[in-house]
């Protein structure tokens, strides 16, 4: 008994002995609907797409002097020295992919969550408070965004000239005090909206895209781009109420991001698709970029007989 308490006790002194406390950045970045790319193209071919995007987003970890820690499914975890080196890679990663002929027809997206602070090395593996912030960053990012901290860009140097912005305060799991949570601007266009007035964003918003009409049970609705979102449900907070067993009482988001209005499903049974050319969709806690005409059909496949289908139709300014 002697022996083995002895053993137990040299064992985790030797594991204590190998790890070592560092300051570095984290990164995760998840691949957004990839569920819906095993759905769309079977397992062996959403596999392959998967694994390219996963090594493209480890070529611009290496290339930007971090390194993989590991890939968890859909999603890498990096590590990166400096803070500045993981924005830029960051930014990298979106930008591979978006000029990736295959992948861009396939319209993949990834989101990136980041955080810099002190970090537990211990092995191959990181643990640690600024991994935890790092995956709850990820976890709130949105397709082709950057969400990180405010205590992150204060690290960033006067070389790192990305545009910033805040999106508010936030309480994070695990700390005591709410966080400021901010989303790092990689695209031009988006650049641009961030430099202009309020005035020349409404006239920006226009140009990119106009509105999107709803039809639902002979209702019809206008969703505003220059509201912060449109939500649907079976609540009665609801925009739009679809009192049905299989809906969730918060079902599902419309927002306006970038030119384009994304349904953000936040359901347990899912939202079903059915676009004009035919194509149908599920997705289910993942995000859609609605286009031209189709049907949303909340918690159930989409059937002629439903007198819950909600029509939607997106039109140019």
């Amino acid at each position: 008994m002697m022996r083995k308490l002895s053993s137990l006790m040299s064992a985790l002194s030797e594991r204590a002995a190998s790890r070592q406390q560092v300051s570095a950045t984290v990164l995760f970045a998840d691949i957004c609907g990839s569920t819906r790319l095993f759905e769309r193209f079977g397992d062996w071919q959403a596999r392959r797409i998967e694994s390219r995007v996963l090594d493209l987003l480890s070529e611009k970890t290496v290339e930007f002097g971090g390194s993989v820690i590991k890939t968890i499914g859909d999603e890498i975890m990096a590590q990166f020295p400096e803070a500045d080196q993981a924005v830029n890679a960051a930014c990298e990663m979106h930008a591979a992919i978006k000029e990736d002929p295959a992948l861009s027809e396939l319209s993949i997206a990834v989101k990136i969550g980041l955080h810099h602070g002190p970090v537990l090395v211990e092995g191959d593996d990181l643990f640690g408070d600024a991994v935890n912030v790092a995956a709850r960053m990820v976890s709130q990012a949105k397709a082709d965004q950057i969400i990180t901290t405010r205590e992150t860009v204060q690290q960033l140097s006067d070389g790192c000239v990305h545009p910033i912005r805040s999106l508010g305060r936030s309480r994070v799991r695990g700390k005591q005090d709410e966080m400021e949570i901010v989303e790092v601007i990689w695209q031009e266009s988006a650049s641009l909206t961030q430099m202009v007035n309020l005035g020349q964003q409404e006239e920006l918003r226009n140009l990119l895209f106009g509105r999107l009409i709803l039809e639902y049970r002979g209702a019809r609705i206008e969703v505003d781009p220059a509201s912060q979102l449109f939500a649907l449900g079976r609540g009665d907070k609801n925009h739009l109420v679809v009192d049905r067993e299989l809906v969730s009482r918060s079902h599902a988001d419309i927002e306006f991001r970038q030119g384009k209005f994304i349904l953000v499903d936040h359901s347990t049974n899912g939202t079903y698709l059915l676009l004009e050319n035919g194509s149908r969709f599920f997705v289910r806690r993942e995000e859609f970029t609605l286009q031209d005409r189709g049907i949303i059909c909340l918690g159930q496949a989409v059937a002629d007989d439903n007198p819950d289908l909600i029509r939607f139709q997106c039109l140019h300014a």
